[in-house]
C-alpha cells in the first residue's frame, strides 16, 4: 500500500466579469509595451526594485510568448491576512510575513483574446498544472476578466502569487518561487490551449 501523495501548492481559479467589476485595459495612459521596447521596463517601478517580478514580466512579454502583460503591482501581506492552510504552510508559526504581486496578462492571438472558453480553459488547467508542483508556503489565484486592447474588448487573466514566511525576507523568497512556478506554467497551458477558443 502506497502512502498518499502529499498535497501540491494551493492554487485556484475564479471568473469576475460583470458590472463594476475591475476590467483589464492595455490601453491606459502609462501602458508601457515591453514586447517593442525592453528596455523600457526600468520605467515600470515594481520591476525596478523586485528581480523576480522582471524576470516575470520579461519572460512573459518576449518574442516567444503567446501573451503580453499590461499592468503588476506587488505588496507586502501581514500576518492577519494569511490564513496558513491556505497557503499549504505547517507549522502555522511559519507564516509571520508575506509578500505578493498581481500581473495583468492578455493573449497577443486576437481570436483567442475574444474567446472565453479558451481562457476558461487556460486557468482550468494551469491551475491544475500547478496543484502538482510541490512549493510550500505559496498560492496563486488565477482570475478571468474582461479587458480591453486595441480598442477591441475581450478577456484577460489577473495572475496573483503570493508567499509567506517567518519573517519578510522568507516570505519573499517563498514568493519568488511561487511567482516562477506560476509564470512557466500560464505560459506552457497558453501554449497547451493555442487551439482551444
Amino acid at each position: 500500500m502506497q502512502p498518499a501523495r502529499e498535497p501540491g501548492m494551493e492554487a485556484d481559479w475564479s471568473v469576475e466579469i460583470g458590472a463594476g467589476l475591475p476590467v483589464i485595459d492595455a490601453d491606459w495612459p502609462g501602458f508601457v509595451d515591453l514586447r517593442r521596447d525592453f528596455h523600457s521596463i526600468d520605467s515600470i517601478p515594481e520591476a525596478a526594485v523586485e528581480a523576480a517580478l522582471r524576470e516575470a514580466l520579461v519572460t512573459l512579454n518576449g518574442a516567444a510568448s503567446p501573451v503580453f502583460t499590461s499592468k503588476c503591482d506587488v505588496w507586502a501581506l501581514g500576518a492577519d491576512e494569511i490564513d496558513p492552510d491556505e497557503f499549504g504552510c505547517a507549522p502555522r508559526d511559519a507564516c509571520a510575513a508575506g509578500w505578493a504581486s498581481w500581473i495583468d496578462l492578455l493573449v497577443r492571438e486576437p481570436r483567442r483574446f475574444a474567446s472565453f472558453e479558451a481562457h476558461d480553459a487556460w486557468v482550468r488547467r494551469t491551475t491544475a498544472h500547478l496543484r502538482t508542483d510541490m512549493i510550500p508556503c505559496g498560492r496563486v489565484d488565477l482570475v478571468v476578466r474582461a479587458a480591453v486592447a486595441h480598442a477591441s474588448e475581450g478577456f484577460g487573466i489577473t495572475l496573483y502569487s503570493a508567499g509567506c514566511g517567518v519573517d519578510t525576507q522568507a516570505a519573499r523568497a517563498a514568493w519568488e518561487r511561487v511567482l516562477r512556478a506560476a509564470v512557466t506554467a500560464t505560459m506552457r497551458e497558453a501554449r497547451a490551449s493555442s487551439s482551444i477558443g
